[in-house]
């Protein structure tokens, strides 16, 4: 009866490991993309990235293939006089530096990603900036 219990085990344990095997050699890349999305911002998220920046979470769209980032102001940086167009363009052109220089989104860029950054007021939940980068921007 032992080794019957036993067979019984190895076989369900062989065949869950084949059909996770097999689900996760059919994971398309964009399917995979959306998940670690959902993953991330199910683990990290939300997560102070500065010390008035709060990011809520990242999501993968198909079209343009890429990935959003979303950002919530707070406290000083939810300041509409202080965010004036010439400071929004210099961040704007920073971010574009630092995705030039990020090595851990290769794989993204090889596949010419657009990558979006959308931050939102806290105070008034209004769109205080966003901006996409595709390849021609960090190629």
């Amino acid at each position: 009866m032992r080794s019957h219990t036993s067979s019984i085990l190895h076989l369900t344990f062989a065949t869950l490991a084949l059909a996770t095997a097999t689900t996760a050699c059919t994971e398309s890349f964009a399917d995979r993309c959306r998940r670690e999305a959902r993953e991330y911002t199910e683990r990290e998220c939300p997560r102070m990235e500065h010390q008035f920046v709060i990011m809520d979470s990242m999501t993968y769209a198909d079209e343009p293939q890429g990935f959003t980032y979303h950002y919530r102001l707070t406290g000083d940086f939810d300041n509409p006089e202080l965010l004036t167009q010439e400071v929004l363009d210099e961040f704007t052109a920073q971010m574009r530096q630092s995705l030039r220089e990020n090595l851990s989104l290769r794989a993204y860029k090889e596949r010419d990603f657009t990558f979006t950054y959308r931050y939102l007021s806290e105070r008034t939940d209004s769109l205080v900036l966003e901006a996409s980068f595709g390849p021609e921007d960090y190629k």
